[in-house]
């Protein structure tokens, strides 16, 4: 059944289609992982655990301490940015790195896509049942407002999604080219991972200390052609590597 047949049906859920699109999203590709190419839900879970140390464990006590606490009495918005992007791409990238190391050291390309797919999954899932992701940090404001102009904008929102795709193909790339670096010791690939991990992270937080107004669909779209640059650069060297360089 199509979005276009369910609001026949079902008028009053059509404001909820990006959500629900957003978390097929998360959904969708596991099963096809695991049904279709036969990864198994151990390593679709490790890559969760692994996220979950990374993301909570790690980037959320560093930037609370670290960059709210210490860095926003004393930086600019630049830095700032560039701070938070170090500090989430050395904590997410850092915890996949020991998983490799310690967890799951022999993995097959498509157990490597579903290790990394795990990241953007529980995000996917998570996020449209959040009321405001930045809550309780100084970015919440700003993010609160974002979300009142946006109520209504359908081009915004679904963009939403589009954004949950890209995150998710970062997440599989960086993690993989980590891996990369541990399989043959070439620290270029996971020096690929972490500046493109970080300068995404790091823009992202700069543009909502500097308030873009992420509610028009001009300035969504400015940042996510960004995102999606590097986003292709990301994969594009992951696919390559992978095959040719190891």
């Amino acid at each position: 059944m199509t979005f276009s047949m369910l609001n026949k049906r079902f008028p009053s859920l059509s404001k909820y289609y990006p959500e629900i699109a957003s978390v097929l999203v998360g959904i969708v590709p596991v099963f096809i992982m695991i049904f279709f190419f036969g990864v198994s839900r151990k390593i679709i879970a490790k890559g969760a655990i692994a996220y979950a140390a990374g993301a909570v464990g790690l980037k959320l006590p560093l930037y609370h301490v670290l960059v709210v606490k210490v860095l926003h009495t004393r930086l600019s918005n630049t830095w700032l940015g560039i701070s938070q992007g170090i500090v989430s791409a050395c904590s997410e990238l850092g915890a996949s790195f020991l998983f490799f190391l310690y967890v799951v050291p022999d993995l097959t390309f498509a157990q490597l896509v579903g290790f990394g797919l795990a990241s953007g999954s529980i995000e996917a899932i998570i996020l449209p049942f959040m009321k405001n992701p930045l809550e309780g940090t100084p970015l919440e404001e700003h993010a609160d407002e974002t979300l009142k102009r946006s109520e209504g904008k359908g081009a915004v929102q679904w963009l939403g999604v589009v954004e949950r795709i890209m995150a998710t193909c970062i997440h599989i790339a960086s993690r993989g080219l980590v891996y990369i670096s541990y399989s043959t010791g070439n620290i270029f690939p996971a020096l690929f991972a972490f500046a493109g991990f970080a300068s995404i992270d790091g823009r992202a937080y700069f543009a909502h200390l500097e308030k873009w107004r992420f509610d028009e669909i001009r300035v969504v779209g400015r940042f996510y052609r960004y995102m999606g640059t590097i986003t292709a650069v990301m994969v594009f060297l992951f696919v390559l590597i992978f095959y040719y360089g190891m």
